[in-house]
C-alpha cells in the first residue's frame, strides 16, 4: 500500500492513498508455469475425453487470480479543488470511479474498528451527506496507521473526525 503527499506530476496539495495489489502479480506467472508443466508432463492428456473441461477450469481460475492480484483502490484528496475521488483500478489500465465529490459533501471521517478472522483490524472511512460510507485505503490495518491517516485527513480537510466500531 502506498501513500504519497506529492505524487509524480501532481502538486503537493493532493493526498493520494493507494491499496495496491501489484506485489501479488507473481500469482499470474506461477499459474501459467503450472499449466505449462501439466502440458509438458502429460502431453497425451489433451487427447483424453473430458480434458477440455479441466483446461477451461484452469484458465478461469488463473483469470480470477490475475484479476484479484491486479486490483488496487485509490483515494485522492485534492486540497485546492476540495474534492475527493475514490476509484478502483484493474490491470493498471481500467479505472472505475466510485466516488467523486466535493469535500463539502463529506459529513465526517474517522477510524473504524472491525473484527476479521478472530482479530481486530482498523481502517479509515469517510461518510458522505447521503449517509454512504467509503473506505480510504491504508498501508496496513493497524490502530496506529488508521489513527495517523484519519488525523492527517481531518486536519487538512477540516472534516470532523468520529471514530466508529463494527
Amino acid at each position: 500500500m502506498i501513500e504519497s503527499a506529492s505524487p509524480a506530476g501532481q502538486s503537493a496539495s493532493v493526498l493520494v492513498f493507494e491499496n495496491g495489489q501489484a506485489a501479488r502479480m507473481w500469482i499470474v506467472p506461477i499459474g501459467a508455469v503450472a499449466l505449462a508443466a501439466v502440458v509438458i508432463a502429460d502431453p497425451a492428456a489433451w487427447s483424453r475425453p473430458g480434458t477440455s473441461g479441466v483446461v477451461i477450469a484452469c484458465i478461469l481460475i488463473a483469470s480470477m487470480f490475475s484479476l484479484i492480484a491486479s486490483r488496487r483502490w485509490i483515494a485522492e484528496i485534492d486540497l485546492r479543488a476540495r474534492t475527493l475521488t475514490i476509484s478502483r483500478g484493474s490491470f493498471g489500465r481500467w479505472t472505475k470511479t466510485s466516488v467523486h465529490c466535493a469535500l463539502d459533501q463529506c459529513r465526517r471521517l474517522g477510524r473504524i474498528e472491525y473484527e476479521t478472522d478472530g482479530h481486530l483490524s482498523y481502517g479509515v472511512y469517510v461518510e458522505l451527506t447521503d449517509g454512504t460510507r467509503h473506505a480510504i485505503p491504508l498501508k496496513d490495518s493497524t490502530l496506529q496507521e488508521a489513527g495517523r491517516v484519519a488525523s492527517q485527513i481531518s486536519e487538512l480537510t477540516e472534516i470532523p473526525r468520529l471514530d466508529a466500531r463494527f
